[in-house]
C-alpha cells in the first residue's frame, strides 16, 4: 500500500513538472514572434494540478513594422485543478479556474496594422480544445488610446469579471470572439468613453450578473463650456448636459451571426434622467441630410433588437440661442415618462416603433403623446398625435422673447393635434380652445414694445375660440421637410403651420 502510494505521488510530481515544461514551451516557443513575453517565476503545485505564474507580461506588435500596441501586465496568473486524465486520455486541457490579479492593459489602437494571415490564422494556434470551467479578472484596468493630445478613448478601473463554461478550440480562435461561454458576470468603480470630439461618457458604477446590465451614476456631456463649444465648431453643434441616476439593460444577449453583429435585450430602463440642451443658433447651420429615426435604426451597422424601454420621471431642457445679444431662451418638460416598444432594426412589417410620453410642458401643462413608425417603411412614414392641457401663453415668453422678439398673452384651454408625415412633408390637423389671445412684437435692440406692428398683427389674430360659435376652432395645414433640419424641427414646422392657420 505504501509503495502504491509512493508510486502516485512520483506519477504527479512527474505529471506536474511535465505540465510546467510544457507551459513554458508554450509560452517561450508558441506564441508568434511578433509577441513579447516576460514573467519572474512559473511554480507547480503538485498535489493540487495547478500552476501560477508571477508578474506576467506580454507585449503585441505589428508583424508588419515592430511597432507594439498591445501591452499586459499580471501579477498573479494561477491555473488551478488542471484534469490530467482529459489531458492524456480526451486530448483535451481541461481547467477549472483561471485567476488573473490585478491585471492591467494598455491598446494602442491608431498603432495597429492588420495583416492578412492574422485574420485567416487567428492569433495563435490551438492543436488541443481548452475547456476552462471559470475565469476571473480581478482589479483590473483597461484603457484604449488614440491619436492626439486627447487620446484616452475608453479607461475603467476597479474591473472584476468572472466567466464560466469557456471553450477555445482551432475553429473559435479564428472569430472575432475567439471562445464561447456559457455564464460571464462583471463590475467596475468607473468607466470613461471618449463619444466624440466633443462629448464624454462617464459611469461611477457598473455591473453585470445574470445577463442583467446596471449603470449608475450615468453622465454625458460635453467637455467644453457653451461659448467654448461655440468657438471651436465651424458648424452648429448642440452642447449636451445628461445625468442619469441609474440605466438598466435586462435580458442582454449578443454576438455574431450569419449578418454579423447582434445585441438584443427584453427591456432597457432610463431612471430619472436630466438632459439640458443648448444650441447656438448664430453658428453656421450643419447643411447635411439629418436622417429620421426610422431610417437611422434602419441603417445600423449591426442588429438591434429592443423589446421595450423604458423612461421614468425625466427632465428636459432646450435652449436656443438666435439673437446676439443675448444667450437665448429656454422650453422645458418634467415628469416625463415614455414607453417606447419594438426599438429594432429586425422586425418585419406590420410591426411599428411606438412611443407613448406623458410629461408637465413649461412647468404645469399636461402633455401627452403617441408616436410610430415603420423601421422597413423607406419613405420614413410616421404619425404623431397629441393633446395638451391648459397652457397660460405667457409661460412661452421665455424662449419667444429673446428668440423670436415675440412676447404672448392669452390662454390655451385644450389643444389636440395629429401630425401625419414623412420625410419629404406632413399634414397636420389641429384642434383648439384659447381665450384673450394676444401679441406684442418687441424692438430689435431695446426689447421694448413696437406699438405699430403688435397693432398691425393683432387685427389678423383672432382673440377667442368661441367666437366661431363652437369651444374648438379647427384647422388643417401642410408643410414641407427642411431635410437638414431634425425631426423635432419638422414637428415644430408643422405645429407652426396649422396653428397660424387657426389664429389669422
Amino acid at each position: 500500500m505504501l509503495a502504491v502510494g509512493a508510486l502516485f505521488a512520483i506519477a504527479t510530481v512527474s505529471v506536474n513538472i511535465f505540465l510546467k515544461n510544457k507551459l513554458e514551451t508554450f509560452v517561450n516557443d508558441r506564441l508568434p514572434e511578433n509577441m513579447v513575453r516576460s514573467y519572474d517565476e512559473i511554480s507547480v503545485e503538485s498535489f493540487g494540478g495547478s500552476l501560477s505564474i508571477s508578474n506576467a507580461s506580454l507585449i503585441i506588435k505589428n508583424k508588419k513594422d515592430n511597432v507594439a500596441h498591445t501591452f499586459i501586465n499580471v501579477e498573479k496568473l494561477k491555473i488551478s485543478h488542471i484534469s490530467y486524465w482529459d489531458y492524456i486520455f480526451n486530448d483535451e486541457i481541461h481547467v477549472e479556474t483561471i485567476s488573473l490579479e490585478n491585471p492591467t492593459m494598455a491598446y494602442y489602437k491608431d498603432r495597429v496594422i492588420k495583416s492578412e494571415d492574422s485574420a485567416r490564422k487567428g492569433i495563435i494556434d490551438i492543436y488541443k480544445p481548452i475547456l476552462v470551467e471559470k475565469i476571473k479578472l480581478n482589479n483590473s484596468k483597461f484603457a484604449i488610446y488614440e491619436k492626439g493630445k486627447d487620446s484616452t478613448k475608453l479607461y475603467t478601473k476597479g474591473l472584476s469579471v468572472e466567466m464560466g463554461g469557456i471553450e477555445i478550440n482551432d475553429k473559435t480562435i479564428r472569430r472575432k470572439i475567439p471562445a464561447t461561454f456559457k455564464n460571464y458576470s462583471a463590475e467596475s468603480d468607473t468607466v470613461f468613453v471618449k463619444v466624440s470630439a466633443y462629448e464624454n461618457l462617464i459611469v461611477k458604477d457598473f455591473s453585470i450578473e445574470n445577463r442583467k446590465a446596471v449603470l449608475k451614476d450615468v453622465q454625458l456631456k460635453t467637455k467644453y463650456s457653451k461659448k467654448e463649444l461655440s468657438r471651436l465648431i465651424s458648424k452648429e453643434k448642440d452642447h449636451y448636459d445628461l445625468s442619469m441616476q441609474s440605466l438598466t439593460v435586462d435580458d442582454i444577449d449578443f454576438g455574431f451571426n450569419a449578418n454579423g453583429f447582434f445585441a438584443k435585450s427584453k427591456k432597457v430602463t432610463l431612471a430619472t434622467p436630466s438632459l439640458e440642451i443648448y444650441r447656438d443658433k448664430l453658428v453656421a447651420d450643419d447643411t447635411k441630410v439629418k436622417p429620421l429615426y426610422s431610417k437611422m435604426l434602419r441603417d445600423l451597422p449591426f442588429e438591434l433588437t429592443v423589446d421595450s424601454l423604458k423612461v421614468t420621471n425625466a427632465k428636459i431642457k432646450y435652449e436656443e440661442r438666435v439673437k446676439i445679444e443675448n444667450m437665448g431662451g429656454s422650453i422645458n418638460f418634467k415628469n416625463l415618462d415614455a414607453a417606447i416598444s419594438n426599438v429594432s432594426n429586425t422586425y418585419k412589417s406590420p410591426k411599428k416603433t411606438e412611443l407613448k410620453i406623458n410629461a408637465t410642458f413649461m412647468d404645469s401643462t399636461p402633455i401627452s403623446a403617441d408616436w410610430s413608425f415603420d423601421v422597413n417603411n423607406k419613405n420614413d412614414a410616421f404619425l404623431f398625435q397629441a393633446t395638451v392641457g391648459p397652457l397660460i401663453a405667457d409661460k412661452m415668453n421665455s424662449f419667444t422673447e429673446p428668440n423670436l422678439k415675440v412676447r404672448l398673452e392669452g390662454k390655451t384651454n385644450r389643444t389636440y393635434f395629429t401630425i401625419d408625415g414623412n420625410n419629404e412633408s406632413s399634414t397636420t390637423d389641429m384642434k383648439i380652445s384659447y381665450s384673450d389671445f394676444k401679441v406684442t412684437i418687441l424692438q430689435k435692440e431695446s426689447g421694448k414694445k413696437n406699438t405699430v406692428l403688435s397693432a398691425i398683427a393683432n387685427i389678423f389674430i383672432s382673440k377667442n375660440s368661441e367666437k366661431e360659435g363652437e369651444n374648438f376652432k379647427e384647422g388643417t395645414a401642410q408643410a414641407t421637410r427642411d431635410k437638414s433640419k431634425s425631426i423635432f424641427n419638422f414637428l415644430w414646422i408643422s405645429l407652426k403651420n396649422a396653428l397660424t392657420n387657426i389664429l389669422v
